[in-house]
């Protein structure tokens, strides 16, 4: 798929939950033209209905996990991918989406350290403009 049919088929899933602006273009850099899209928007699908119908509560299945300040990651593996999604809660307890990102391979313990950062700085931003009414 291109990076246009990507990106109509991710607005599709993506419709009734928020997303950071440069989440949707992160994701597409990681699926456009993969070969696994339609994989990995069926396994999308699945995890954003149970976040969706859980919400925190997601973190007690295993493609859910707890991170740090408020942060958790949804995972998202076939085998020819390997990616995580940061997200949060904004203070109505709406799920937000904030970044992706391709797991390593061969690891037994995912490194947030420099994907954090990053998703705090979307998270605070997502917030700001929530409380503004926008």
């Amino acid at each position: 798929m291109n990076k246009a049919d990507v990106l109509a088929l991710l607005l599709q899933y993506l419709s009734d939950i928020l997303c950071h602006n440069d989440f949707v273009p992160e994701l597409i850099s990681l699926i456009a033209g993969s070969g696994y899209e339609l994989k990995f928007f069926g396994m999308l699908n699945a995890r954003l209905l149970v976040l969706s119908s859980l919400g925190v509560q997601a973190t007690v299945t295993k493609e859910f996990e707890p991170l740090t300040d408020g942060l958790y990651s949804m995972h998202l593996a076939g085998r020819d991918f390997n990616i995580r999604i940061i997200y949060a809660f904004l203070q109505n307890r709406q799920p937000v989406l904030l970044s992706a990102f391709h797991e390593r391979e061969g690891k037994k313990k995912t490194d947030y350290s420099s994907y954090i950062p990053v998703a705090k700085n979307r998270l605070l931003q997502m917030r700001k403009e929530n409380d503004n009414g926008k």
